[in-house]
This record gives structure tokens, C-alpha cells and sequence, in this order.
């Protein structure tokens, strides 16, 4: 199964698991057959007919997390991140949140996982996927330069979310696009802020 089908997987799975059973049929009527054998400019004209499809099918604050969803790569609570680095950085950084963030991105930076650069910046941790002068999503590569809408630039910041979520486990993490390609930037980047969770602390 190549990328697409196998984002298509995840894609049914998240509309699903969002709005409800049954669903994913529904949206994605039309844009759903896909025989591997596409070439890198199709599967391009396919993700843009998807993301037409959703744009026109689901609401805004339902639609960011079912992309962030469908990312390629995501960690969960079993990967080192929230059972090891972090809780060891957490421990050096016991009382002071601006440090610790410091110290969280100085250890991202470079790693590859959220990116080629990480920073911190006012509260926030930034990361810079810095791959070049076009979109490198693993699903359309080399079939177009750049997303048409932002909304296919949601996986990639799925991936980080998966991440960053454990930096504060207690605290809702929000994901923002400062700039992608979509959006006729020269680079992707993404950034996380936390605050407090009222139905994890409640």
C-alpha cells in the first residue's frame, strides 16, 4: 500500500472517529478510489480534490483535528518523550516553566523529529521544518510545490502536536501555523502553546 492509500486509511478512520461512523463515506464520495498506481502529479490533483472535500464538508474546529490526526508520524504516551526526556529535563527545571521550555527546545533542536530548527519564544516552542523552497509532504512528494490551503499543512503539525503534547501533560497544548508553503512562506514552521486544561484539571 503506498502513501496515499495509506493516508486515505488514516483520513477514513479520523472523519469517523470525529462525526461518526459512516461519515467518511459521505465526505469523501468521489475522491476515495485510489489504485496505487498514480503518478506523483495525480496523487497531487487528488489532495487537492480531498482537501476541496473537506473544506466544503466540515467545520473548522472539527476539521484541524482530524488532519492532525492523520499524521504520518506520531508519537504516544509510551514514547520516550513523555516517559523519559522530558520528565528528566522536567526535573532540572523543577519550579521555573520558562527554563524548562528553554531547555526542552535547546534538546529538540536539531533532532529531527519536530523539525531542523527549535526555538523558544515568548511562552512558545517554535519549530522550523526548514526543508527547502517546497513542500516535502511524504504523501504528495514530488507531485506539486505547495499545498493549495493550509489544511493539508495540519498533518505536519499533527506530528509536533504528537510530540509536544507531553511537554506539559497536565496542560492543553494548541498548535499553531505561523507560516508554510500554503501560505507563501519560504518555510514551514509551527508553534506550541500551553495552558491550562479545564477538563484535565477538573
Amino acid at each position: 500500500m503506498d502513501n496515499a492509500q495509506k493516508h486515505l486509511d488514516k483520513l477514513r478512520k479520523q472523519i469517523d472517529l470525529r462525526l461518526g461512523k459512516g461519515k467518511a463515506d459521505e465526505v469523501l464520495q468521489g475522491v476515495d478510489a485510489l489504485t496505487g498506481d498514480e503518478t506523483p502529479a495525480e496523487i497531487g490533483q487528488w489532495a487537492e480534490k480531498v482537501t476541496e472535500k473537506l473544506e466544503g464538508s466540515i467545520a473548522q474546529e472539527d476539521l484541524i483535528p482530524i488532519r492532525e490526526g492523520c499524521a504520518c508520524i506520531k508519537a504516544n504516551k509510551y514514547s520516550a518523550y513523555n516517559t523519559k526526556y522530558f520528565p528528566q529535563i522536567r526535573e532540572k527545571h523543577p519550579d521555573n516553566d520558562e527554563e524548562y521550555l528553554r531547555a526542552v527546545a535547546a534538546f529538540l533542536n536539531g533532532r529531527g523529529r519536530c523539525g531542523k530548527v527549535v526555538e523558544y519564544a515568548d511562552g512558545k516552542i517554535i519549530c522550523h521544518f526548514g526543508f527547502g523552497h517546497a513542500c516535502v509532504c511524504y504523501v504528495t512528494k514530488g507531485g506539486w510545490e505547495k499545498p493549495t490551503s493550509t489544511t493539508w499543512c495540519r498533518c505536519c503539525q499533527g506530528t509536533v502536536k504528537s510530540i509536544l503534547q507531553y511537554v506539559f501533560p497536565e496542560k492543553k497544548c494548541t498548535m499553531e501555523i505561523v507560516e508554510t508553503f500554503a501560505t507563501g512562506g519560504t518555510d514551514c514552521v509551527f508553534s506550541a502553546s500551553f495552558s491550562d486544561d479545564p477538563e484535565q484539571l477538573g
